[in-house]
């Protein structure tokens, strides 16, 4: 197995079509896996943009930082490999297993690589549970994420809002900003999960839900700096009591 971490002076297509390699994936499985077709891949690695880089490295269990800019770790210790397996739509399992996307996602300061494992790193569903719950039949562009923090939870509106170690699902086919929501992103090289509403001018207006943190405005030429990570849909709660 290659040792990712010594790939340098690459682009983006390089470092792309050696972790697919090293990850035993042919570039019609890796199409398959995101949704797209061989030649899209093949595109891609000859140096064509994408929108999918976050989904291309959960698949290939690689760091989004690395694959993007080729800078920091490529793989960390507690990254989760996915292979087409989990995205065959003639896989015939009564299950339906999402992964973890990248570590945890910090909704407080930010960050977006970590040091030490976390406890859920994927939950399984029947197949009837998971079209019940998400409307969708295939994990396809979605993955979970675990809240580090509280700067998401308003103890007015708990409902509504995100807890330190809530368990949270992302729609990752969302690349851009839609529309006001809370969304995963990565901005100045920090992971963040917050509420963006749109302002005039192309501007966006960051909210922690917790009253004590303050809002931010984000201007047009910072607005262009993010990476969307996704949007997230569903949260699962996740406390744990003595009996």
């Amino acid at each position: 197995m290659k040792n990712l971490n010594r790939v340098k002076g690459m682009s983006f297509g390089e470092r792309l079509k050696i972790a697919r390699k090293n990850a035993g994936l042919t570039q019609s499985d890796l199409g398959k896996a995101i949704g797209v077709s061989q030649n899209a891949i093949q595109k891609i690695e000859a140096g064509g943009d994408t929108k999918h880089k976050l989904a291309l490295a959960t698949v290939l269990g690689v760091n989004p930082v690395w694959l993007e800019s080729g800078s920091n770790s490529a793989v960390s210790e507690s990254s989760v490999s996915v292979t087409t397996k989990n995205f065959s739509r003639s896989d015939v399992e009564d299950s339906i297993k999402l992964t973890l996307l990248d570590n945890k996602l910090a909704a407080g300061d930010g960050y977006i690589n970590l040091d030490y494992p976390d406890t859920i790193r994927s939950i399984e569903f029947s197949r009837d549970k998971f079209m019940e719950i998400f409307q969708r039949k295939t994990a396809n562009n979605l993955s979970l994420a675990v809240i580090d923090g509280n700067s998401m939870y308003d103890p007015n509106n708990e409902e509504m809002s995100l807890k330190h170690g809530d368990i949270v699902f992302i729609d990752t086919s969302i690349q851009e900003f839609k529309n006001d929501g809370i969304y995963a992103f990565v901005f100045e090289g920090k992971a963040r999960i917050k509420r963006l509403q749109y302002l005039s001018g192309y501007r966006l207006k960051v909210i922690s839900d917790n009253p004590t943190y303050e809002t931010e405005i984000l201007e047009k030429d910072q607005v262009e700096q993010i990476h969307f990570i996704g949007q997230l849909i569903k949260k699962m709660p996740m406390e744990m009591f003595d009996l």
